[in-house]
C-alpha cells in the first residue's frame, strides 16, 4: 500500500536530510505513523518546514525534481496573511506538498485560508518513524492528534469523507469524537 509514495521517502526527504533541513510529516501519513502502519491509501505526503528554511527546501527540491524527472509546482503567497506552497508531481499526480510554519517566540503558526493555527514550539520536536519500509520525521503523537482535531474543527465538511473517518477511527477516542460532535459511519 502507498508504493506510489516511495520517491518521497527514498529520494525527496533524504535529500532534505542530507543538507541538514529539518522537516516534519503531518496529515494522513503522520496518522499512519501514529498507528505504526498504513491504514488507507494516502494521496500524498504533507510536510511542513520552518519558514526560514523554505527557500532552501525549494532549491533542493527543484534540483531533485530535475534529476529525477519529477515536476515541481511553486505557489507564492497570495497576500501578507497567506503562505507559499510547493507541490511535487509525478506523471501529473501530486505526491508531496510542503508548507512553511512560522515561529515567533515559543509559538509555531500554520497559516490556512480559513484561519491560522498556533501550537507550542514543542511541535518541532522530531520523532523518527517507520511505516512499512519508509522512514520519516513527524511531530510528537500529541501534535499529530491536535493538528487533526484542529483541522476537523476548521473544516467540519470533511467529517463525511471516508479518509477522514478512517483517520478519526484510528486516533480519536470516544470523548474526542463527542467533543467534535462526530459519529463515525464506517
Amino acid at each position: 500500500m502507498n508504493k506510489h509514495l516511495k520517491p518521497v521517502f527514498k529520494i525527496l526527504l533524504p535529500e532534505l536530510e542530507k543538507v541538514g533541513i529539518d522537516y516534519w510529516v503531518f496529515g494522513g501519513v503522520s496518522i499512519a505513523s501514529y498507528a505504526q502502519r498504513f491504514i488507507r491509501r494516502n494521496k500524498d505526503v504533507d510536510v511542513f518546514v520552518r519558514y526560514t528554511d523554505f527557500d532552501r527546501v525549494k532549491s533542493v527540491l527543484e534540483m531533485s525534481c530535475h534529476h529525477n524527472q519529477f515536476h515541481l509546482k511553486y505557489f507564492p503567497p497570495k497576500n501578507s496573511n497567506s503562505k507559499p506552497k510547493i507541490d511535487v508531481m509525478i506523471n501529473g499526480d501530486e505526491i508531496m506538498s510542503v508548507i512553511p510554519v512560522y515561529q515567533k517566540n515559543n509559538v509555531i503558526e500554520f497559516k490556512y485560508p480559513k484561519g491560522n493555527e498556533k501550537y507550542s514550539v514543542q511541535i518541532l520536536e522530531k520523532v523518527r518513524r517507520k511505516i512499512s519500509d519508509y522512514e520519516c520525521f513527524t511531530p510528537p503523537d500529541e501534535f499529530i492528534k491536535e493538528i487533526f482535531i484542529n483541522h476537523m474543527k476548521a473544516r467540519p465538511d470533511k467529517k463525511k469523507r471516508k479518509n477522514f473517518q478512517i483517520d478519526a477511527k484510528e486516533i480519536l477516542n470516544q470523548d474526542e469524537l463527542t467533543m467534535l460532535s462526530w459519529r463515525l459511519t464506517i
